[in-house]
């Protein structure tokens, strides 16, 4: 089974659409199994018009507890906390868990052992029917931290759903820009698709994805969305990427129909089959597979090569 991490250097730029898209052509002849790793915003059930199967909540960080009943108020733990979770109140010290670290030196510090670190509850893991796809994905709580390790959860119960439907490809909705859920999502892919828009910031934010992105070693492919918005930014995006010797494996023009598709819920391929955006992501999908030989390739060079030298 072959991890493809669909990301964009910013939100808005077309991830989501373009992995619905992906994963309904691709569905036609392989098995696929789909997570949506974006647990702020998760979108691609709403994109695929999913049904919910099952939910479980996760708890992925601790937090500091204190038994009242317990609690002289002797202020110990206010002084010991170096992250401004523990308040000086009205002869007992006030608990702030959003900025409880789980650290542990109140704990230490109390006398009466009123204090002990618990798991809390992060969020929600999801499984959904996508039009017979599997699709796993995660929602963070508000207020609630520890996204990295949702994001692990995620992945796990994403492999595990892949390897129970044999599945050939596990197509991953990652997070956009640079954060804590885009790190984990890279663990263990095998090739990434970076979705961009024709413009300088756009190209800005791209060009420090990719940065990251080099550090764990995949294949790697540029998609230019909205491409005919810009000439003159798409240009940059394609100098750009010849300099990195990063393929644009495909460009999608702008089309009213994949708003369309969005509204109805349903892929722009199968809403809107004879539409443009549709003609461009059947090209780009066609073209997805060499991606992975092309690193193998690669890959296998590398190998004999240092086998030479040894």
């Amino acid at each position: 089974m072959k991890e493809l991490l669909i990301l964009s250097d910013k939100g808005g730029a077309g991830k989501s659409s373009v992995t619905a898209s992906i994963a309904a052509l691709l569905s036609g002849t392989l098995n696929i199994t789909l997570a949506d790793t974006d647990v702020n915003a998760p979108n691609l059930h709403i994109i695929n018009k999913a049904s919910l199967i099952k939910s479980a909540p996760i708890y992925a960080s601790e937090k500091a507890f204190i038994d009242m009943t317990a609690c002289t108020g002797c202020m110990g733990c206010t002084d010991m906390c170096s992250f401004g979770a523990l308040m000086r109140g009205n002869g007992t010290p006030v608990l702030l868990q959003i900025f409880c670290e789980a650290c542990g030196a109140c704990i230490k510090e109390c006398p009466e052992k009123a204090i002990e670190i618990r798991q809390i509850h992060n969020g929600y893991l999801h499984l959904f029917d996508a039009g017979g796809i599997k699709l796993v994905s995660g929602k963070l709580s508000i207020g609630q931290g520890s996204t990295g390790k949702i994001v692990d959860i995620i992945k796990s119960e994403a492999r595990i759903a892949a390897q129970n439907d044999n599945a050939d490809y596990l197509i991953i909705d990652g997070p956009p820009g640079l954060c804590c859920p885009v790190i984990s999502s890279l663990k263990g892919c095998d090739a990434v698709l970076a979705i961009t828009e024709p413009t300088m910031p756009a190209l800005s934010a791209l060009e420090r994805l990719l940065n990251v992105v080099e550090y764990s070693d995949p294949a790697v492919g540029v998609i230019i969305n909205k491409v005919d918005i810009n000439p003159a930014g798409a240009d940059a995006v394609r100098r750009s990427m010849e300099e990195r010797g990063i393929p644009v494996i495909g460009e999608i023009p702008y089309d009213i129909h994949v708003s369309f598709a969005i509204t109805e819920g349903v892929p722009v391929e199968i809403c809107f089959p004879e539409s443009k955006a549709a003609e461009a992501l059947r090209t780009i999908t066609s073209k997805i597979l060499s991606l992975f030989e092309t690193k193998q390739q690669e890959r296998d060079i590398d190998h004999e090569q240092d086998t030479c030298m040894r």
